[in-house]
């Protein structure tokens, strides 16, 4: 018999597999036996055994705020009525694998599942442990490859979250993020959300140093937070006005889109097709199923599935609904960080979360990848009181020495 803890890891490995496969696939050489929907086969395993927690165990007592654990489930009951619309329209079962064999369709949303890992403090070690040897033995693979575009920015996304976890590591351990952040920007330097990224791992290192020694008052970093998690809808509403952010930004309306031009504006127009889409369809507030897709002109097709933008993407498959319950969820999860956190890590976290919520506006693609995984587990990190009620120097002998914490607890039920 499995336990639930063996069940998790074991999901987590099979979603670091089909990460690794699925880019290698797509930006490298391919692996020739792995092409196609029998790369999903990774995927699906890990979905299933994520699945089985989430419905067969008892992981919610772990999850002490019951207001927030109500809108977690509410999202999954409203994804999966997303799920089924999108069934009901099927006439084959080729039209089925079609679907549920896309990394950016049937199986896009439910990375959200990944919040039980970090709900608890008993995967804190092992998942931090698990990434980082992803990071370097994958690391160690790309170099054989540097000649293939942008696939290191792929096969390494979560670079993002393991630079955060640099004030908890040893000496030679952030010098290899080091080294293998450097090797990322020097030969993926036009992918903009890439490097963006990993420039914004490094900020909040800094914030987190800034936080513990220079003794940040925590109603100022709330209102901080606050105000700067109202700039992506006070773009949206200056886009409703007529006015384009990206395009203001660029200062040029006629700048010729390519690749390698950090200043092109290649978003307004994403906004424009999916609103017309959506209002052309009538589907703002429940949106179009998980199979949705939108008429682009520019991309020269009726049905487009796949949106850059997360925010259209999730806007355009599950609605204003769907859309509210998934940022209030990811919110709650960074004011509760940031506000009663007793360690700086989860504080560092929950300001990873908020820009995590700025970029879902200008790029971070849903799909079953580790970029939306590893979010979700650190969503989970944020919501586990256990977590934020340690002290610096217990998460820092959690993510390093478990067994003293361990040795602790047990201590502690004895007396």
């Amino acid at each position: 018999m499995f336990s639930k803890k063996q069940i998790l890891i074991t999901s987590l490995l099979f979603a670091l597999l089909f990460h690794f496969v699925f880019y290698f696939n797509a930006y490298g050489p391919g692996i020739g036996f792995l092409h196609n929907k029998f790369q999903y086969v990774f995927a699906l395993a890990s979905l299933i055994l994520i699945l089985f927690i989430y419905f067969g165990t008892y992981w919610r007592l772990d999850f002490i705020d019951k207001v927030s654990l109500r809108l977690y489930d509410l999202f999954i009951v409203w994804m999966f009525i997303c799920f089924t619309r999108s069934l009901l329209e099927f006439r084959s079962f080729s039209e089925f694998l079609d679907f549920i064999a896309n990394n950016y369709m049937g199986i896009s949303l439910f990375p959200v599942f990944f919040l039980i890992a970090g709900i608890s403090p008993k995967y804190f070690h092992i998942t931090n442990k698990l990434l980082f040897i992803y990071l370097v033995s994958v690391t160690l693979v790309s170099i054989f490859f540097l000649d293939y575009f942008e696939l290191q920015i792929f096969l390494l996304y979560p670079i993002f979250y393991v630079i955060v976890t640099i004030p908890l590591r040893s000496g030679w351990q952030k010098l290899v993020i080091l080294l293998i952040a450097v090797l990322i920007v020097v030969v993926s330097v036009t992918n903009r959300s890439g490097i963006l990224r990993i420039f914004i791992g490094f900020s909040v290192v800094i914030a987190y140093y800034v936080i513990k020694y220079v003794k940040v008052n925590k109603i100022l970093l709330n209102v901080i937070v606050f105000c700067v998690l109202l700039i992506p809808f006070g773009s949206l509403y200056l886009g409703i006005k007529g006015q384009s952010v990206f395009q203001m930004m660029s200062g040029d309306d006629d700048r010729q889109y390519s690749q390698l031009d950090p200043y092109a504006d290649t978003r307004t127009f994403l906004y424009y097709e999916v609103f017309q889409d959506l209002k052309h369809n009538d589907a703002f507030l429940l949106g179009k199923g998980l199979n949705a897709g939108y008429m682009s002109e520019a991309f020269e097709t009726y049905n487009r599935p796949v949106v850059e933008v997360a925010f259209l993407q999730i806007l355009l498959k599950t609605g204003i609904v769907g859309f509210l319950l998934y940022i209030s969820i990811i919110i709650s999860a960074i004011f509760k960080a940031l506000s009663s956190s007793k360690n700086v890590f989860l504080k560092s976290l929950g300001l990873l979360l908020a820009s995590y919520l700025i970029m879902i506006f200008i790029e971070n693609q849903i799909a079953y990848n580790l970029l939306n995984v590893i979010t979700w587990i650190v969503v989970g990190m944020c919501h586990s009181k256990a977590l934020r009620e340690l002290n610096d120097k217990e998460i820092y002998d959690l993510f390093r020495k478990p067994y003293i914490v361990e040795s602790k607890r047990s201590a502690n039920q004895r007396l």
